[in-house]
């Protein structure tokens, strides 16, 4: 094997000396020798000559530290990848070797020589003259000291970094003058060069690190939630050593336990802040001032950058933490530079310089990440200077106070200053276990804040006071009211009436100005009322939190009878509840959700609470997911494990006098499969009334005909009543039609035990939250059963035959539902009611932009729909198309279909790629009728559930698309369409990401492309929209006579309106002041063309409808004028649909939602930031248009029309935030109009009457709001 020297010289190509580096760092970062290899002539002895300049640096690399070498070259390359690289030393080779000291095989690389001087040499030539400087000054006022100046002088001439010749000059000038006047002055100058050469190294070593933290750019991920947490461990791994085995040695450095507790508190906050996720970048890994060299004329070279690799995951993807590398330099100036003699105020000059840099470069770093950083520094600082004061005689415990001062100034919080103690206060009509779910809830909740450090909690709700807080709420101080059956009217009579110190609660504030109470949270239509009122009254410093935890428009739907004898009563009941949470919510400055469901249910209350506030206004509540907390079993031997021969045991438990738990459904689906031959298996329903256990127990056994297929169980107040049942049973099931959440799925998921839900409750979107939930887990426990809803329980229906499919999986995959049962276990272990509270208290007081999500170990996440990963990266791929115009370049547009992932160009495949998507399989059927490609030319299928049982006969394929049911909308858009996929996918992301559930349309669930006529192809599939379109309304309405027409007409017209709302709700996303000139060009020069295009049918269209072209063109330029003037008064912008007609807007007349379809034209309103850029009039004008239009082909009446037109205008009058111009509201749809017109003049034959409407259709855009509705 060749040594060392033969190695470097193979690779250098020619002979070299090599000099090992000695002294700090010799070993470098990762325990390699350092070498420096300088040429080396054929006559020369192997004396080292130190006039020759290194022409290389070589790293040996220990056998321990093979990873290191491996991970420097793929950094390199890395580095080179990137479109801007920052400069960093380049390896010229690589080889190996023998170990000097083990003999083992030990990896080589040569490397160029840095150009320039290190940084950390730089800083020590600026302490050297920083301390030169000092003694001149003394040595020019004392003569005494003059000697010791030239002594110290020439003891350290080979390290003093000065020109010593013009030093020479000086001297012949005279010893007072040299003394008083030419020296100083010569340092001066040498100390400000280096300082200006400092500064500007700073802002270079900014810039590289900026260029390499953009380079890529990434999401939060595993592994630098796992760099943090390393953080997190090593400060507390600190702070426990230092309260205990290391207290002797802080006590004697002065550092007793008040401080130490003072320093614990620091720590505490520091990493209770540090959890907001922050992107993902590359990073140099080991960014210390030593690991840049600084030269005037090329910048800054970055060494030892092996880090970078480590800040990738295995595909390439950025891992690191950008907060490091910056924290980390700016820290290390402070800890490195002092040791080398530079001043405190040169060193923060140094470090602010830097500080500013880096920011120019537009880069956003996360304020509680770099204190937590900075902290773990300056905490090794602090036990340095702790370790040197104790190890030495004379120590200085300065040094100690101003390391310790310095750790508070960091972590700015001051113990006696209590800066982040919060106090809480709950406002309930109940609390506990037994009492019902909310008094639950409020419980754990509850505990959970009260658990958390620095947190005091009091309770005021209606209960005594000793019983609420001995049996359920320890470390809380409870304030109760004596009991009433109306416990919510109780509690907002004594909040208005009365004063808090009545019953017991702090009055205004202490003796600091401060208030009380920092946070007060309020429950629903239960005590939301009485908590604002509260905060209002009493403590309007706080912030008030209100929690959502029903839906009753949507339970209603599901189960009216809950609320009334009748559906009338029942929906009048409900509706009166919900107009509860929107006559409150607005008041909040945090609406929480309990899980997915009910957090849009918060937005939708809020939001019809305030239908005036412009949402980009922001001046409503911010928005918070909460996730119910899971009870973790520890110990494994607690999760009951099946023996093969045990009945198959199912588990409902719920109250059974609900008509939305599902009950039926259940007790149908195991029935369905003991009567297909499936043999012992049962079902337990835990929650009956007591009064009703044998009656229905009775009824049951009747109607099944099989004993002990279903036992009832009386509802039980008893937890471990409750739990012990969960324990016995195989599954648990939770068949609800409707669930908020369903606290059932944190409980049983906590437990270890295998659990079905329902889609559409808030465990079901939640289990299906791929950024939540891992993906196998999520399909494993969620039923996909959202199209089978309403349907009545019977053996043969859908949904009955959806759940017996699933419990007859689990029962027949034990072993496989017991691991997935586990391993969710495990995931919720992120998800404990103390996690909850960590993260409302978050979300309520430290997060103050945008909505939150909760996300494991409490931490917050911004709000996203529930998205793909695939699906998630092609929307924002998307982005990338916009542009000043709406119309994307078609390079761009071209790199988002690539990017798309591949479907083989077949109808077979596009089919198993949609039933991957859906997780199960499907078949699909175009769309048929008068528009089998859509509006757009797109074609359209359907995707048809196979549903079958492998119990039953298998079906004809026939059969089961006759029977099954919509599972989702296939869209294909080839190319050449004058929108395509990259232009809806632009239009999705920003509707899905921005409106925040605002604007309700399919959600996408998978994207790809194709092949489809020989031309490349986008592929969307899209959940089904809920209801009916209005031009399938509006056809229905032709067809009917009588009362039925009468109703068709009233359902449309709620259609209507609940559209113009809708479209409402999307122009009030405008920026007012804005011009929207530029989107409206196209129609400026589109009206005149299309009148200019009817000139070769002039006398046709003047015989059959009167309209003289001529004028009609001077019509049209007499509206683009005044158009432009009411722009140029009253400008503003707005994000529109673009296509606004009613095909496009699906209405369901159960719960009154809209969902809009077809979004691709919302694109071409947004500029290239994604900022407002289009006209609301373009919606307005050009529904208005269709809506007659399409009334005229489907039959209805001129004054159905009339009064749907009406109800539309007065509707949207009533919910837009801005006004309309009423000259381009009538231009846009005379534009529409003129389309129209031009159509019926095209073909060989012309027929009179269709052209005779669109005419008069034209002529109503002409007088579009006559009325005045709109001014």
């Amino acid at each position: 094997m060749a040594t060392l020297g033969e190695v470097v010289d193979t690779i250098l190509g020619q002979r070299v000396q090599l000099r090992r580096l000695q002294g700090s760092g010799a070993a470098g970062q990762s325990g390699c020798s350092i070498y420096f290899a300088r040429p080396c002539d054929e006559d020369d002895n192997d004396t080292e000559d130190k006039t020759k300049r290194p022409i290389a640096v070589v790293k040996v690399y220990p056998p321990h530290r093979h990873s290191d070498l491996l991970d420097e070259l793929a950094s390199y390359k890395t580095l080179r990848s990137l479109p801007s690289p920052p400069r960093a030393v380049h390896p010229i080779g690589v080889g190996r070797t023998r170990d000097e000291e083990s003999g083992a095989l030990a990896g080589v690389v040569v490397y160029q020589v840095a150009t320039g001087k290190a940084v950390n040499t730089i800083l020590c030539e600026l302490g050297w003259i920083t301390r030169l400087r000092s003694l001149v000054r003394d040595a020019a006022m004392d003569v005494t000291n003059r000697h010791k100046l030239q002594i110290f002088m020439e003891q350290n001439r080979g390290d003093i970094p000065v020109d010593w010749e013009a030093h020479k000059a000086l001297e012949k000038q005279g010893v007072d003058i040299y003394f008083s006047e030419a020296l100083p002055a010569f340092f001066e100058q040498r100390y400000q060069h280096l300082l200006r050469d400092l500064r500007s190294a700073m802002r270079a070593v900014a810039s590289v690190l900026a260029k390499l933290h953009t380079g890529r750019r990434g999401e939060w991920c595993d592994a630098a939630e796992n760099a943090l947490e390393n953080i997190r461990k090593r400060i507390r791994g600190w702070i426990e050593e230092i309260q205990t085995d290391a207290a002797p040695g802080y006590d004697n450095a002065g550092i007793g336990v008040d401080r130490r507790e003072e320093m614990q508190d620091m720590v505490e906050y520091a990493i209770h802040q540090a959890k907001h996720r922050a992107t993902t970048s590359l990073t140099h890994g080991d960014a210390s001032s030593g690991n840049f060299f600084w030269d005037s004329n090329i910048g800054v070279t970055m060494i030892d950058y092996g880090g970078v690799r480590l800040s990738t995951d295995e595909s390439g993807k950025p891992t690191g933490l950008a907060e490091m590398d910056t924290a980390g330099f700016y820290e290390r100036l402070r800890k490195y530079a002092p040791s080398f003699g530079v001043s405190d105020d040169d060193v923060t000059s140094l470090q602010e310089t830097f500080w500013t840099a880096y920011h120019e470069h537009n880069m956003s770093l996360d304020p509680d990440i770099v204190r937590l950083v900075r902290l773990r520094i300056q905490m090794s600082r602090l036990w340095s200077a702790v370790d040197k004061f104790n190890q030495s005689q004379d120590g200085n415990q300065a040094v100690v106070e101003g390391e310790f001062q310095r750790l508070r100034s960091i972590a700015k919080l001051l113990r006696d200053q209590g800066a982040w103690k919060r106090n809480i206060l709950v406002v309930s009509n109940a609390s506990g276990c037994g009492k019902g779910g909310i008094p639950f809830l409020n419980q754990e909740l509850v505990n959970g804040l009260a658990g958390l450090n620095g947190v005091s909690v009091a309770l005021f709700l209606v209960g005594d006071n000793n019983s609420v807080s001995q049996t359920h709420h320890e470390n809380v101080t409870v304030v109760g009211l004596p009991g009433s059956e109306a416990n919510g009217e109780l509690l907002y009579y004594m909040a208005k009436v009365h004063q808090p110190e009545e019953f017991g609660l702090p009055t205004h504030r202490d003796a600091n100005c401060r208030s009380p109470f920092d946070l007060i949270i309020g429950h629903s239509r239960y005590s939301s009322a009485a908590a604002a009122l509260v905060r209002d009254r009493f403590y309007p410093a706080a912030k008030l939190a209100l929690i959502t935890h029903t839906s009753p428009l949507r339970k209603a739907d599901a189960a009216w009878a809950w609320y009334g004898g009748s559906r009338q009563q029942g929906y009048e009941e409900a509706t009166r509840l919900a107009m509860l949470d929107e006559r409150i919510l607005p008041k909040a400055d945090l609406a929480v959700g309990v899980g997915p469901v009910l957090t849009n249910e918060a937005r939708e209350r809020e939001w019809v609470g305030q239908l005036t506030r412009p949402r980009w206004s922001l001046t409503g509540p911010r928005f918070h997911e909460l996730i119910p907390g899971a009870h973790i079993v520890k110990d494994d031997k607690d999760i009951r494990a099946r023996r093969p021969d045990d009945p198959f045991k199912v588990l409902l438990a719920g109250r059974a006098d609900d008509p939305a738990k599902g009950v039926d459904d259940a007790i149908h689906a195991v029935w369905k499969l003991a009567e297909s031959g499936v043999e012992n298996i049962t079902i337990d329903i835990l929650g009956v009334p007591i009064g009703e256990v044998e009656k229905r127990q009775e009824e049951v056994d009747q109607m099944t005909g099989i004993p002990a297929l279903v036992r009832f169980h009386p509802f039980s107040n008893d937890q471990h009543v409750v739990r012990r049942s969960y324990q016995a049973a195989d599954l648990v099931v939770m068949p609800s039609t409707h669930e908020g959440f369903g606290m059932i799925f944190t409980e049983v998921a906590g437990l270890g035990i295998p659990i079905l839900v329902t889609e559409d409750s808030g465990a079901g979107q939640f289990a299906l939250d791929r950024s939540r939930i891992p993906a196998e887990l999520g399909d494993a426990v969620v039923v996909m059963d959202e199209k089978a809803y309403g349907i009545p329980a019977s053996i043969k229906s859908s949904r009955v035959g959806l759940w017996a499919d699933r419990i007859n999986q689990v029962r027949q995959n034990p072993i496989q539902a017991v691991r997935n049962a586990r391993e969710l276990h495990n995931v919720m272990r992120g998800y404990s009611w103390a996690h909850a509270a960590e993260a409302l208290l978050d979300a309520a007081m430290e997060h103050h932009e945008g909505d939150t999500v909760q996300t494991a170990h409490g931490s917050l996440l911004p709000y996203r729909p529930l998205l793909s990963p695939e699906v998630d990266a092609s929307l924002r791929c998307a982005t990338t198309i916009r542009n000043h115009n709406g119309v994307p370049e078609r390079e761009q547009a071209a790199a988002v279909v690539k990017s798309l992932p591949e479907i083989a160009p077949s109808l077979n495949a596009l089919n198993e790629f949609v039933s991957k998507a859906l997780g199960h399989q499907v078949i699909l059927r175009p769309l048929d009728g008068p528009h089998v490609k859509g509006f757009s030319g797109a074609p359209v299928f359907f995707a048809h559930s196979t549903f079958t049982h492998s119990y039953q006969t298998r079906q004809t394929d026939a059969a089961i698309l006759s029977q099954g049911e919509e599972l989702a909308v296939i869209k294909l858009f080839p190319a050449g369409l004058d929108n395509g996929i990259a232009e809806e996918l632009s239009s999705l992301e920003w509707l899905l990401h921005q409106t925040k559930g605002d604007i309700n349309t399919p959600t996408p669930i998978a994207v790809g492309r194709t092949t489809w006529d020989e031309k490349e192809t986008g592929v969307v599939t899209y959940r089904v929209a809920q209801g009916v379109s209005l031009y399938q309304l509006m056809a229905r309405l032709g067809l009917l006579d009588g009362p039925e027409r009468d109703d068709s007409v009233t359902v449309l017209k709620r259609g209507v309106i609940e559209a113009a709302k809708t479209l409402a709700k999307l122009h009030s996303y405008a920026v007012q002041g804005r011009s929207s000139e530029g989107y409206l060009e196209w129609y400026y020069d589109a009206a005149p063309g299309r009148v200019n295009r009817l000139r070769s049918h002039a006398g046709i269209l003047l015989e059959h409808t009167g309209i003289d072209v001529d004028k009609l063109d001077e019509k049209v330029h007499t509206l683009i004028a005044q158009s432009r003037q009411e722009i140029y008064r009253h400008p503003q912008a707005a994000v529109v649909h673009g296509d606004a007609h009613p095909g496009n807007f699906f209405f369901d007349p159960r719960s009154g939602r809209t969902t809009v379809i077809d979004v691709t034209t919302l694109h071409c309103s947004l500029d290239e930031n994604g900022n407002p850029a289009g006209t609301p009039e373009r919606d307005v004008g050009h529904f208005l248009h269709m809506l007659r239009r399409t009334g005229e082909q489907l039959n209805m009446r001129e004054k159905e029309m009339d009064e749907c037109s009406r109800a539309f205008l007065t509707a949207y009058k009533g919910t837009a935030a801005g006004k309309l111009g009423i000259h381009t509201l009538r231009l846009l749809g005379v534009c529409s109009a003129l389309s129209f017109v031009g159509h019926a003049l095209q073909g060989p034959s012309i027929d009179g009457q269709i052209l005779k409407q669109q005419a008069k259709i034209l002529d109503d855009m002409f007088c579009l709001d006559q009325s005045g509705l709109l001014g």
